[in-house]
C-alpha cells in the first residue's frame, strides 16, 4: 500500500497514532492534502473524500489493494465538500469505477456546474502537482458530478454499517460531516476546524462563523465514540470534548483578531500579513500550499469585513 509519511508538521499526541484506524475503516490517502478513508460494509463500500488529483494514482492503488482480494467494487464516494484537496481525484475515481455513486450536498451540484469553480480547482491542483514534484499532467475536472443529493439526516446503507449525512456549514455551503453507525465514528466537516494537532487549530471559515460555531455545537452533541479531522486523522477518545472546545475558542479568537484589524483601518493585504504571523509556518507547505492558504485567508477577511460593516449599519 502506498501510504504517505507523516510530513512532520502535524503535532502528535503522546502515545497516540492518528492513523490507527478501526476496521472496517481503512486509511487509503494517496498523498498530501485531505485524508481519504475506505469504509467496507457487508454489502456496499464507500470512500470518504478523494484528496488531490495529483495523488489519484496512489489513492486508486490503495483502494484496489483493499477491495480486489474481496472481489468488491467501490460503490459510492461521500464528499465532505467540493474543494480541490478533498475531491480533486473524483474524476479519476469515476474513470476507474464508472458505476460509483457520488454523494454530496445539493450545493455541490451548483459548484460543479460553475466553470469559474472548476478553473480554480484545476489551477490549485496544477500548483499542488508542481509543489510536490508530481509528474501528473494537467488536472482535469470533467466528470465531476453528484449522483445522490444528500439532505440532513439522510443515510447511505452499506449493510451492517450506514453513513449518516449531517449538514455542517461554515467552511463552505456544501460542507458536511458523516457519522458511521453503529460504530459512532464521526468524520468532521472542515467547518469544525482543520486540525494540526494539540494546541494547533486552523479555523478556515469561508462562509459563516455563526454557522461554523452552530455546527461545532451540534456535532459535539452527537456523542461520537471517535472523531476524525479530515486533515489530521483520528483524535484520541479522551480528547473528543476538548477538540470542540479548542475549535470554538480559536474561531472566536481569529474572528476578533481580524475584526480589530479592520477597525484600525488596515487593508485586506495588511490584515493577511498579520494573519500569517499567527497562522502560517513554512513547514505547513508540506501539508497545504501557500497559494490555497492565502486565498482562503483573503476570503475570511472579506467575510469578517462584511460582518463588521453590517454590524455598524445596525448601530
Amino acid at each position: 500500500m502506498i501510504i504517505p509519511k507523516d510530513n512532520g508538521y502535524h503535532r502528535n499526541f503522546q502515545g497516540h497514532d492518528r492513523f490507527d484506524v478501526p476496521e472496517p475503516i481503512y486509511r487509503v490517502t494517496g498523498g498530501n492534502g485531505g485524508e481519504s478513508y475506505l469504509i467496507i460494509g457487508s454489502e456496499k463500500t464507500a470512500l470518504l473524500d478523494c484528496g488531490m488529483a495529483c495523488w489519484s494514482r496512489e489513492l486508486i492503488s490503495n483502494i484496489h489493494e483493499k477491495l480486489d482480494p474481496l472481489g468488491r467494487p467501490l460503490d459510492c464516494v461521500l464528499m465532505s465538500h467540493t474543494h480541490y484537496d478533498h475531491i480533486g481525484a473524483l474524476p479519476y475515481i469515476i474513470d476507474e469505477w464508472p458505476e460509483v455513486k457520488a454523494c454530496g450536498a445539493a450545493k455541490a451540484l451548483q459548484v460543479f456546474g460553475s466553470e469559474i469553480a472548476r478553473q480554480t480547482m484545476r489551477e490549485l491542483g496544477d500548483n499542488a502537482s508542481d509543489l510536490y514534484g508530481v509528474d501528473f499532467g494537467p488536472v482535469k475536472t470533467d466528470g465531476l458530478r453528484v449522483d445522490i443529493v444528500m439532505k440532513d439526516g439522510d443515510e447511505i446503507d452499506l449493510g451492517d454499517l450506514k453513513a449518516v449525512f449531517y449538514e455542517a456549514k461554515g467552511h463552505t455551503d456544501c460542507s458536511a460531516s458523516y457519522m458511521i453507525e453503529p460504530m459512532k465514528v464521526l468524520f468532521l466537516s472542515e467547518s469544525i476546524g482543520q486540525y494540526q494537532g494539540p494546541g494547533k487549530m486552523d479555523v478556515s471559515v469561508l462562509k459563516s462563523f455563526d454557522q461554523s460555531l452552530e455546527a461545532a455545537e451540534r456535532m459535539r452533541k452527537l456523542g461520537a465514540n471517535r472523531i476524525v479531522s479530515m486533515h489530521y486523522g483520528f483524535i484520541p477518545e479522551y480528547y473528543n470534548d476538548r477538540y470542540f472546545e479548542e475549535y470554538i475558542k480559536e474561531a472566536g479568537w481569529e474572528r476578533e483578531l481580524i475584526n480589530k484589524c479592520i477597525k484600525k483601518g488596515l487593508s485586506d493585504q495588511e490584515i493577511s500579513d498579520i494573519h500569517d504571523i499567527f497562522y502560517w509556518e513554512e513547514d505547513l507547505r508540506q501539508a497545504h500550499p501557500y497559494d490555497a492558504y492565502h486565498m482562503n485567508t483573503m476570503i475570511t477577511i472579506k467575510l469578517v469585513r462584511k460582518e463588521t460593516e453590517e454590524e455598524n449599519g445596525k448601530l
